[in-house]
C-alpha cells in the first residue's frame, strides 16, 4: 500500500446530500494509473460492494461496520413490528459501540427520509474513523471511494426516479397476484 498524497489531495469536499461532481466509475478511473495494481483491486472491490473480499483493514472494517448497521436496524425495525430478526442477521468482524448509537438516533427520526440519511450518515462517519492517521494513504482514498457512492445513491434519488420504482412494483404486484389467480387491480 502506497501513499496517495497527490490523488488524495486532488480530491473534492464531498456532502452527504448533494450531488457528487463525478460518479464512483469516474473516480475509479481517475485512480487508475495511481494506485497500485492491488489497491486498484481493492478500491475495485469496495465499489462493487464486495469490501468483505478485501485485503486491507480498511476493507474488512468498512463491511463489519456496515453488516453491523444493517443489523442493528434489522433488530430495532423488527422489535418494533414483532417480528423476529435473527435469520435476517450476517456475522461481521468487529464491533462499534458508538455505531449502534447512530442507528438508533437514525432510526428514531420522524421520516423514512430523514431515518435513510440517518442511517447514511453513520456509515459517512465510519468511513472516516477508518482512515484514521492515514490521510494520505490507501484508505483515505477507500474512504472517498464510500463518500462518492453514498453521494451518488442520494443524487439519484428523485422525484422521476421514484415514481418509475413505484411504477414497477406495482407492475410486479399486478404480475404476481395475476400468476396466482388473482383478481385484476386496475
Amino acid at each position: 500500500m502506497g501513499m496517495y498524497h497527490y490523488l488524495v489531495a486532488s480530491l473534492p469536499t464531498l456532502t452527504l446530500g448533494t450531488a457528487p461532481p463525478f460518479s464512483p466509475a469516474d473516480f475509479r478511473f481517475k485512480c487508475q494509473g495511481v494506485l497500485s495494481a492491488p489497491d486498484l483491486a481493492e478500491l475495485d472491490l469496495l465499489l462493487a460492494g464486495q469490501a468483505a473480499q478485501g485485503r486491507t483493514a480498511f476493507a474488512r472494517a468498512w463491511a463489519g461496520g456496515d453488516a453491523q448497521i444493517r443489523n442493528t436496524a434489522a433488530k430495532m425495525r423488527g422489535g418494533k413490528l414483532g417480528v423476529e430478526a435473527k435469520s435476517f442477521l450476517k456475522s461481521h468482524p468487529g464491533y462499534a459501540v458508538w455505531l449502534d448509537k447512530e442507528v438508533a438516533d437514525a432510526l428514531a427520526k420522524p421520516s423514512p427520509l430523514a431515518r435513510e440519511m440517518g442511517l447514511d450518515l453513520a456509515r459517512w462517519k465510519l468511513a472516516d474513523e477508518l482512515v484514521g492517521a492515514d490521510a494520505y494513504g490507501l484508505p483515505a482514498v477507500l474512504a472517498f471511494g464510500v463518500k462518492i457512492m453514498l453521494t451518488a445513491r442520494w443524487a439519484a434519488m428523485t422525484d422521476e426516479a421514484g415514481r418509475e420504482r413505484l411504477e414497477q412494483l406495482v407492475s410486479t404486484l399486478e404480475e404476481n397476484a395475476a400468476q396466482s389467480g388473482a383478481a385484476s387491480f386496475k
